[in-house]
C-alpha cells in the first residue's frame, strides 16, 4: 500500500467518520481532535507509537484541558488508529492508544437536572407560546434539543380520547426513530402555537424564528439561556431533558420503558437516572431513619411545601482556590536527578486525574509517602538508578517501619505509592522489571461507630442547640447533620455547592465523589430544616460552597475540630467525621435498610465494602437470631412434660 501523507489520512478519516456518524457531532469533534494531534506531532501518522500518545496527553494536561476533553481526544485517536489498521489491511497492527493508560478512569456523573422549585421559577418567566412549547417538549417529553428543531406537524398525533397523551414520532440520535408522548395538559402551549402559526405542509419544520425560517439548535439554546437569566436558574436544554428522566425514575417507570422513551442505545445510560432518583432507596432510608428516631415515616415531599425556596442567584463568593500546577517541594532538590525527575513526572500525570479540590491534598500525601521510603533507602544504601532497587530493599523497609510501630495500613500505603511509580516506569519502557512486592499483613478492624446511648445523647444535644442557634452556630449543626443524617464523606461535605441541594425534596447530589462517581443521598426533615436555616446566614449563590466560616471555605482541620468539640461537649472523646459516617451506615442497617440500598447511599464501588457494616449490625443479627431460636423452640423441638 502506498505511504499516505497526514493530510491524506485526515481526508480518508473524515470520509469514514461521515459514513459512520451521519448527522452527529461526533465526526466533527473526532476530526478536530486528530488535527490537534497532527499539529502537536507532525511526523507521519503511520509511525506513531505509545510514547507519542503519552507526550500528547501530557501536553493536554499541561494546557489544563478537562479530563473529559482529554478522554474524548484519546478515544478519537484510538478510533483513528483502528481505522488506519483496517485501511492498511493489517488487522494485527498494534494500536498505540491504550484507554486505561491514556484516558484514565472515566468519571461516572449523574445527569444534571433541575429541582422542582427551579422548574417553577423558570416556567413562570416563559410567556411566548412557541418558547413554552419548545421547553415543554424537553421537560415533559424528554426530547433532545436537536429532536425539537427537527419536529414536523406530521410527527404529532392527537388521540380522540381527550384524556390520552399526545403521540410524538421523533427522529433521534444516530437516526433512530422512536415514539414518545406528551401529556395533554403540557400540550396546550404547543396547541396554541400551532393555531397562531398554521403550516400548510405536514413535513415543514414545526418551529420557526422571528424571520420565518426554521429555528436551529442555537436558536433554541438562546431562548433557554434568555429565560435562565430572567429567572436566575442555571438551566440548559439538556438539564430540562434530565429533569424529565428524573421525574420518570421517581415515578418508578421501568428502566426498559424509560430507555425507549428517552431514545437511549444502552440501558446503562438510563440506569444513571434510576441511580440518581431511586424511590425504593429513598423509602428504605426514610423508614430506617424514622425507626431509629422512633417516629412514623415522613411522607416524601416534592416542591416548596416543606421549606421556603432560597433563591440562588449572583456570583459565587465562597469558592476554594485550586492550584493550577503541581509544585515540587523544596527538599526534592536534595534527591539525585534520576529519582527526582521520575517521581515528579509521575505525579504530574496523576495531578489532572484527581478532583481539583483534592489535588493538593493527594499530592502532599504522595510526596510524604515517597519521601519516607527514599530517605530511608538512600541512607541505607546509595543507588544510581531505579533498576538497582530490589525486593529485599522493599522488604527491609517494611520490616523497619513495622518495628517502629508504624501502622500496617500506613506502611502498605507507602509501598503502594512506590510501586505505582515503578509500574509507570515499566510501562514507559524506562524499567525492564519490577521487583516482587512484599506482602504486608493488614488487620481487619470493624468501622468505629457510636453506641445507641451515645447517639441518643448526641442527637439530644443537637436538637437543643437548634432551639437556640444563632449566626455561625448553625455551621456546627449543618456539618453534623450532613455527616450523620446523609452519610457524606468529609471531603464530599466540604466540596458541596449550594446548587447540589434540593432541600424542598430533601435530596443532596454528591458530585465527583470517590472513584469520580456521582450519587444522590437524602435528608431527614430535621436535617433539611437545619441546613436551610444555616444557608440563610451565609452566601448561597449556585456555585458557593455550602460550608464556610466568615466567607471562607471550611478546611478539613476546621471541620474535624468542630466535630470533635461537639463530642467533647457530651462526653464523647473520640468523635471525628468518619465515625459519624460509620454510625450512619450502622444505624440504617440496624433499622432494616437493605445492603444494596446502603451501597448506593454510601457510594461504595463494591458491595464487599458495604458488607463490612453488616458485621456491625449486631442488633439486627441479634433480633434475627432470637426469632429463629423461638421458631426452633416452639415448632421444631418436642414438648417436654
Amino acid at each position: 500500500m502506498e505511504v499516505l501523507t497526514n493530510d491524506a489520512w485526515l481526508q480518508r478519516f473524515a470520509a469514514y467518520l461521515k459514513r459512520r456518524f451521519p448527522d452527529r457531532s461526533t465526526a466533527k469533534h473526532y476530526l478536530s481532535d486528530l488535527r490537534l494531534f497532527v499539529q502537536h506531532h507532525p511526523d507521519p501518522l503511520c509511525r506513531v507509537g505509545v510514547r507519542d500518545i503519552d507526550a500528547f496527553v501530557d501536553q493536554q494536561h499541561t494546557l489544563n484541558r478537562s479530563l473529559a476533553t482529554v478522554q474524548r481526544r484519546v478515544a478519537a485517536l484510538r478510533t483513528f488508529f483502528n481505522f488506519m489498521a483496517e485501511e492498511m489491511e493489517q488487522p494485527e497492527r498494534p494500536n498505540p492508544v491504550s484507554m486505561r493508560r491514556h484516558a484514565g478512569r472515566p468519571a461516572q456523573h449523574l445527569p444534571r437536572d433541575l429541582s422542582d422549585a427551579e422548574v417553577q421559577r423558570l416556567l413562570v418567566k416563559v410567556q411566548e407560546p412557541r418558547d413554552q412549547a419548545m421547553i415543554d417538549l424537553m421537560l415533559y417529553a424528554g426530547l433532545r434539543v436537536g429532536e425539537v428543531v427537527s419536529l414536523h406537524p406530521a410527527d404529532i398525533t392527537i388521540p380522540t380520547d381527550p384524556q390520552a397523551a399526545v403521540r410524538l414520532r421523533v427522529m433521534g440520535k444516530g437516526r433512530k426513530e422512536r415514539v414518545t408522548y406528551l401529556w395533554r395538559d403540557q400540550y396546550q402551549a404547543l396547541a396554541q402555537y400551532r393555531q397562531q402559526h398554521p403550516l400548510a405542509a405536514p413535513q415543514a419544520s414545526l418551529f420557526h424564528n422571528r424571520l420565518g425560517r426554521p429555528i436551529n439548535i442555537a436558536g433554541v439554546q438562546e431562548r433557554v439561556d434568555h429565560y435562565t437569566k430572567l429567572s436566575g436558574v442555571a438551566a440548559t436544554c439538556h438539564s430540562l431533558r434530565h429533569t424529565y428522566g428524573r421525574w420518570m425514575a421517581e415515578a418508578e417507570m421501568p428502566v426498559l420503558t424509560l430507555s425507549r422513551l428517552m431514545g437511549h442505545s444502552s440501558l446503562q445510560v438510563t440506569q444513571r437516572y434510576i441511580d440518581g432518583a431511586d424511590p425504593q432507596v429513598r423509602r428504605n432510608y426514610e423508614a430506617a431513619m424514622a425507626r431509629a428516631q422512633s417516629q412514623p415515616p415522613e411522607p416524601a415531599t416534592t416542591g416548596a411545601d416543606l421549606l421556603p425556596t432560597l433563591a440562588q442567584s449572583g456570583t459565587a463568593t465562597v469558592i476554594r482556590a485550586v492550584p493550577r500546577d503541581l509544585a515540587a517541594p523544596a527538599w526534592l532538590s536534595d534527591w539525585p536527578a534520576w529519582l527526582r525527575e521520575a517521581c515528579l513526572d509521575w505525579l504530574k500525570r496523576q495531578w489532572p486525574t484527581w478532583k481539583p479540590s483534592q489535588r493538593q491534598h493527594h499530592a502532599q500525601n504522595r510526596w510524604r509517602e515517597l519521601r519516607l521510603f527514599w530517605t530511608w533507602q538512600l541512607a541505607r544504601r546509595q543507588m544510581t538508578a531505579w533498576a538497582e532497587l530490589t525486593a529485599q530493599d522493599v522488604a527491609a523497609f517494611v520490616e523497619a517501619q513495622l518495628a517502629r510501630d508504624l501502622a500496617p495500613e500506613t506502611v502498605s500505603r507507602h509501598v503502594t505509592t512506590l510501586y505505582a511509580v515503578l509500574y509507570d516506569l515499566q510501562a514507559r519502557g524506562q524499567l525492564a522489571t519490577v521487583p516482587r512486592r512484599p506482602e504486608v499483613a493488614l488487620p481487619d478492624p470493624l468501622p468505629q461507630h457510636l453506641s445507641p446511648q451515645e447517639i441518643i445523647t448526641l442527637e439530644t444535644q443537637m436538637a437543643q442547640r437548634a432551639q437556640t442557634a444563632q449566626g455561625q452556630g448553625w455551621l456546627d449543626l449543618a456539618l453534623y447533620y450532613l455527616l450523620a443524617h446523609a452519610g457524606l464523606r468529609i471531603s464530599e461535605a466540604l466540596d458541596l455547592q449550594a446548587q447540589d441541594l434540593d432541600l424542598a425534596a430533601r435530596r443532596v447530589c454528591i458530585r465527583d465523589g470517590k472513584e469520580r462517581k456521582d450519587r444522590v443521598v437524602y435528608l431527614t426533615q430535621q436535617a433539611a430544616t437545619v441546613v436551610h436555616r444555616y444557608l440563610e446566614t451565609v452566601p448561597h449563590a449556585a456555585e458557593d460552597l455550602v460550608l464556610s466560616e466568615h466567607g471562607r471555605p471550611l478546611s478539613y482541620g476546621q471541620a474535624a475540630e468542630r466535630i470533635h468539640n461537639l463530642g467533647e461537649a457530651v462526653g464523647i472523646t473520640a468523635l471525628y467525621p468518619r465515625r459519624l459516617r460509620h454510625t450512619y451506615a450502622t444505624l440504617l442497617l440496624n433499622n432494616g435498610m437493605n445492603i444494596e440500598g446502603l451501597q448506593k447511599l454510601m457510594g461504595h464501588e463494591h458491595l464487599d465494602t458495604t458488607l463490612i457494616y453488616a458485621r456491625l449490625a449486631d442488633r439486627t443479627a441479634e433480633q434475627q437470631y432470637e426469632a429463629a431460636m423461638k421458631h426452633i423452640v416452639n415448632v421444631c423441638q418436642p414438648n417436654v412434660t
